[in-house]
């Protein structure tokens, strides 16, 4: 079972993974890691890909959400005993082994950790979302939970890159609006308008004050046999793709022996 990580997220209490699309037992159109319930999949195939992941990491459940690419960030905590699908693009949590995740086939995946404080964060940014302020939430759940920006280790995970994330004209003017800083990361490429999400997204960190960032820079759409790409299967008619899981964990140092007395 092969995963993504990050050595910029290699702490002593965090445990962390973006997936693949190989690996799992989901069927055409969602082969075969599809790790989302709300993509049209088999509720059973989508448990049993979890699990995979979960416990590659040693983990049995996480905390998830049904993504709706809004700016909404959510505490893990206030549903931990609930089953009710919580709609949000964000979590943040302080609960040591309970992994929290999103899901993406295209969006930016962002894992976030204080290790100094001991919170992790995740969220869920496509476009919408970006120019909405999804991250500037997080980053403000951060600092009211306590963190000091310095602290703040963030990873953008695998996304749509620059070179493929094209757009209408009618999207340049509506993300204008939003931001008009936005207007410096679309750029021109015979005559066709493309959008940077990943530099996007890290010029709003930074501006927040985060200054521990770093971007895997693996582009989803060209590796569509790494990845699923919803760009990349709507762009071939097919309308209908899996998603992956991006996950992160505060982890006690019962767990992590326990984990790693088995690996």
């Amino acid at each position: 079972m092969s995963v993504v990580q990050s050595n910029f997220l290699n702490f002593k209490n965090i445990r962390h993974a973006f997936s693949i699309r190989s690996g799992g037992v989901s069927p055409y159109p969602w082969n075969s890691l599809n790790c989302s319930f709300f993509v049209g999949d088999k509720e059973n195939n989508v448990i049993r890909n979890k699990k995979k992941i979960l416990n590659k990491l040693g983990f049995e459940n996480d905390f998830f959400i049904k993504q709706v690419h809004g700016n909404r960030i959510v505490d893990a905590e206030d549903f931990i005993d609930s089953k009710e699908i919580v709609e949000a693009d964000g979590i943040i949590c302080k609960t040591y082994d309970l992994p929290i995740s999103i899901t993406t086939a295209d969006c930016a995946p962002i894992l976030m950790a204080d290790p100094i404080n001991n919170i992790i964060g995740a969220a869920h940014a496509g476009w919408r979302g970006s120019l909405s302020g999804v991250i500037d939430n997080l980053i403000d759940k951060f600092r009211t939970n306590g963190s000091n920006l310095e602290n703040i280790y963030t990873v953008i995970g695998p996304c749509i890159s620059k070179e493929s994330l094209e757009v209408k004209s009618d999207m340049i003017e509506h993300a204008v609006r939003k931001d008009k800083a936005s207007h410096d990361f679309f750029s021109n490429i015979s005559n066709c308008y493309f959008f940077n999400l990943s530099g996007y997204l890290k010029n709003r960190m930074e501006k927040n004050g985060l200054k521990n960032i770093y971007c895997l820079s693996e582009d989803t759409y060209n590796n569509p046999d790494k990845f699923f790409s919803y760009r990349y299967e709507t762009k071939n008619n097919n309308f209908i793709t899996g998603r992956m899981i991006n996950i992160i964990s505060l982890t006690s140092e019962k767990k992590n022996k326990k984990f790693l007395a088995s690996s």
